[in-house]
């Protein structure tokens, strides 16, 4: 019954013309999804206005910790972390497989991991996803109706967890203080509560007060590579921190997976990854200059 709810029957191109069979329900979110994932092409200028716009930079002393060695607590909080009912990737191997098995691989599993986090020998095949498609309403029509979640190989999901994981504990003092989202302590309960605050100031200093709601549209897939390697350089993460995630986003594919059957292989030159642990950390790093931006062209109600 489930399986028959999520079975697309016919889908409608860009050019409206509507397809049936199989094959061309495929390619049509093949197309959809190679023009969606191409290279974004970014003016300099503007990278330069946001990379410059005042954010912080990291401190020298927590370049060694993002960089050191892996150590084997690390690695089995990252393996720990994985949710049991979680779809694996095209490896077919979840989570609960490395948790199981952890006596066993220990040892392995850290040479390997320890391989791929400080040489960054991660192969085509671990970088390699899966697209499938979750309807973003009741009657989907077109391949934009349809939420685009990768399932990414666990072995790349432990690693991004590992990397996550040091990101983790710096987020908060890079980050702008009215970025709530993936900071320790804070709650987007607080965002809430500032803008309930700004609205009871200004009725009680009579001041008059425009709120503005910003909704990304499709947010993590409007992420340019390029930008994101500029604006990680201008925190003052390290080569080797930056070469890192570039190699986790460079010579990336991924199949789209249609009523049980895939697709050929689709480039993926722009976006960060939905369902990857590390997402979230890069699209609030990327978000961050956008936000000081802000800061120096607007004046906004201050209530402390």
């Amino acid at each position: 019954m489930r399986r028959e709810k999520r079975t697309i029957t016919q889908v409608t191109d860009l050019n409206g013309r509507k397809h049936t069979s199989s094959t061309a329900i495929i390619e049509t979110f093949v197309a959809h999804f190679e023009q969606k994932f191409q290279q974004i092409q970014v003016d300099e200028a503007c990278v330069k206005s946001m990379v410059e716009a005042g954010h912080l930079r990291l401190p020298e002393d927590m370049k060694e910790i993002l960089d050191g060695p892996l150590t084997s607590e690390e690695l089995r909080c990252a393996v720990d972390k994985g949710e049991k009912k979680k779809a694996p990737g095209r490896d077919g191997i979840s989570s609960v497989f490395f948790q199981v098995n952890w006596e066993v691989m220990k040892d392995d599993l850290r040479k390997l991991f320890s391989e791929m986090f400080l040489d960054r020998k991660l192969t085509a095949q671990q970088k390699h996803g899966v697209i499938v498609l979750c309807p973003k309403n009741t009657s989907p029509v077109v391949p934009a109706d349809y939420r685009p979640i990768t399932l990414l190989n666990n072995d790349y999901k432990i690693m991004a967890r590992i990397i996550a994981g040091r990101l983790k504990p710096v987020l908060a003092d890079l980050l702008h203080p009215s970025q709530h989202c993936g900071v320790p302590g804070r709650t987007i309960f607080e965002a809430v509560a500032t803008v309930r605050d700004a609205i009871a100031h200004a009725e009680r200093a009579n001041t008059p007060l425009c709120v503005i709601s910003l909704d990304f549209k499709e947010a993590f897939d409007k992420i340019s590579h390029s930008y994101l390697f500029s604006v990680l350089q201008s925190y003052g993460f390290s080569k080797g921190f930056i070469d890192r995630i570039k190699h986790m986003y460079t010579d990336v594919t991924s199949v789209v997976q249609v009523n049980g059957n895939t697709s050929r292989p689709i480039p993926i030159h722009c976006s960060i990854c939905q369902g990857c642990p590390l997402s979230m950390a890069l699209f609030t790093l990327c978000l961050n200059p956008f936000l000081h931006h802000l800061d120096q062209h607007l004046q906004g109600t201050q209530i402390h």
